[in-house]
């Protein structure tokens, strides 16, 4: 398509189907290139999963405009982000929204302001963007697309120079991040959006298939290491100062411009803030020590519609007084009041529910004996989507609701659901069932979200806890190298044993966790431990390590063993 410098909206629809399809059929080499030794929601799997909502909904679309089309894509892969790449994706493809508005169709300068927008409003998303990822990669092509656009009106000649500056980017990210550069591998989400401008670029060209191409060798040198770009959105809920929310109507103001006064304004004024909207309507959070100036910038601009000041320093300090400590729970109810917390006819409606993901019958009903009133089913090896979590929110019998993610991976989709639902939504970022536990030991139905999410965040992080787990595939993992069916022993994120028998490593990765002041620890086995193999290693961990053991059948799949020491 040689000369070919416009996209209309059927054009721009073809486009992005072409890109899904390219990473569609890469997916799972994406898959299998995964540094991180334990099976779980794979990063081509998740990209693919979240792209593929946005192009079932845009090709729902009855209309061919390119404003409608770029929206529902838009909405599609807001709702059907999947993990954390999945969500980094789908903030991506927000820049086609606003560049769209007012077009008929994309020519060079459009689309690479588009790029460039998707990249600003991801990087806002992140509050701590690691470079050296698939954010990089984004940003390095994004720009090498606007300074292009300025001569070059080819569309084919000018994504030919896109798809070159993210081929370059992604393979300076082991320069960028130690644990690729050990590994002499590249960033795997970086790779798979390689793939999806691939997929651009072959429809320029003529080349789209009427079927996904086989994956082919050509990833075999491409291995991800699954960052935690959870833990870099995670923002301390403040010691200091006011959590000041305000609702602006900026009613004749120019949204953008008044968006951008407040983002720019506010910036001086504290941390941790969020200035989003739709218009007319302008969300502000931020903590400040200066509430007042927030509440006079936004009232320049319009109608305050709502206004939310908490006070964070008295909270953290009645907090510290009052919180239980973290331990593990007592022998949960019986059958019929877990009944209660999990059917969704008799729940009773509190002022602040819980959403939890989990896997395993097991670990489900340990959480609803603790107040949970959703369960998401999910966690390790399929990441729940941004609408699963949207969904469970909305049939919580209460007022207002905490999520608990319970993994890594699922903490960026959980914050994208609370986005999507409202301000009363909270997002707790545990990463694991012991941390979900002491943290719900410190849930009180009758309390505020925000003040339930203070006091749940400082139980859970002084949670001793570990997990087995047995190895997916040959790496290099955090300088240790792993073959596929080895044992694998974490404390945290950070793993301390590496063997070939499953209950030795349990053994030797409690030693490591409880570090000789520990008395008892609790034990969640997973569905492929047997009663007596169970019993058996009770037996050594007491006899070894002198610690009392509490076992309780948690039935999740992946980890053998998931466990915490108090």
């Amino acid at each position: 398509m040689t000369g070919l410098e416009r996209l209309d909206g059927a054009a721009f629809k073809a486009l992005v189907v072409s890109g899904h399809a390219r990473l569609r059929a890469m997916a799972e080499a994406v898959n299998a290139l995964n540094v991180f030794p334990v099976p779980d929601g794979d990063t081509g799997t998740n990209m693919e999963l979240s792209l593929r909502s946005g192009v079932e909904r845009m090709t729902a679309y009855g209309g061919d405009d390119l404003a409608g089309l770029a929206q529902q894509l838009a909405t599609g892969l807001l709702m059907g982000a999947r993990g954390n790449s999945g969500v980094i994706l789908s903030q991506l493809f927000r820049g086609f929204v606003r560049v769209c508005r007012d077009a008929d169709a994309l020519d060079t300068r459009r689309f690479a302001s588009a790029l460039q927008e998707g990249v600003d409003i991801a990087y806002r998303a992140v509050a701590k963007p690691v470079e050296g990822t698939m954010l990089t990669v984004a940003r390095e092509a994004a720009q090498t697309a606007v300074k292009a656009a300025r001569k070059e009106r080819d569309l084919q000649r000018w994504m030919n120079l896109v798809l070159e500056a993210a081929r370059q980017a992604l393979a300076r990210t082991p320069e960028q991040l130690p644990v690729l550069r050990q590994a002499g591998v590249v960033d795997s989400g970086g790779q798979g959006l390689v793939y999806v401008y691939e997929g651009f670029l072959a429809f320029l060209e003529g080349r789209v298939e009427s079927a996904p191409v086989q994956a082919t060798g050509e990833a075999a040198d491409v291995v991800e290491q699954q960052f935690e770009y959870a833990a870099a959105r995670i923002d301390h809920e403040g010691e200091y100062g006011y959590c000041t929310e305000v609702l602006v109507d900026v009613g004749g103001h120019a949204f953008e411009a008044a968006e951008a006064a407040l983002r720019e304004r506010l910036a001086s004024y504290g941390d941790s803030l969020l200035v989003v909207g739709v218009a007319p309507l302008i969300k502000v959070h931020v903590h400040t020590l200066h509430p007042g100036r927030v509440l006079e910038d936004a009232l320049s601009l319009g109608e305050l519609v709502k206004v939310k000041v908490d006070n964070m320093t008295r909270q953290h300090a009645e907090i510290r007084e009052t919180h239980p400590a973290a331990s593990a729970p007592s022998e949960p109810p019986d059958t019929d009041e877990r009944a209660i917390h999990s059917s969704p006819e008799v729940s009773p409606r509190v002022r602040c529910g819980v959403v939890a993901v989990a896997a395993g019958d097991g670990l489900a009903n340990i959480l609803r004996s603790l107040g949970v009133q959703r369960i998401v089913s999910g966690g390790q090896t399929m990441n729940p989507s941004t609408e699963e979590l949207v969904q469970a929110i909305r049939e919580t019998p209460a007022e207002q609701v905490i999520i608990l993610p319970n993994n890594k991976n699922v903490v960026l989709a959980a914050e994208q659901a609370a986005g999507v639902v409202g301000d009363h939504v909270r997002v707790v970022p545990s990463t694991s069932i012991p941390q979900a536990i002491a943290a719900l030991l410190a849930y009180r139905p009758d309390a505020e979200a925000g003040v339930n999410a203070e006091r749940m965040a400082e139980a859970m992080a002084h949670v001793r806890w570990g997990q087995v787990v047995q190895a997916a595939r040959d790496t290099t993992y955090q300088g240790q190298e792993i073959r596929a069916g080895q044992f694998l022993g974490f404390s945290g994120p950070d793993l301390v044993e590496v063997g070939e028998n499953r209950e030795d490593v349990l053994v030797a990765t409690v030693r490591r966790v409880s570090d000789g002041d520990a008395e008892l620890v609790t034990v969640f086995y997973g569905a492929g431990v047997d009663e007596a193999t169970l019993a058996a290693v009770s037996e050594r961990i007491t006899r070894d390590l002198g610690l009392e053991v509490e076992a309780r059948d948690g039935g999740q799949p992946v980890y053998d063993y998931i466990f915490s020491v108090e």
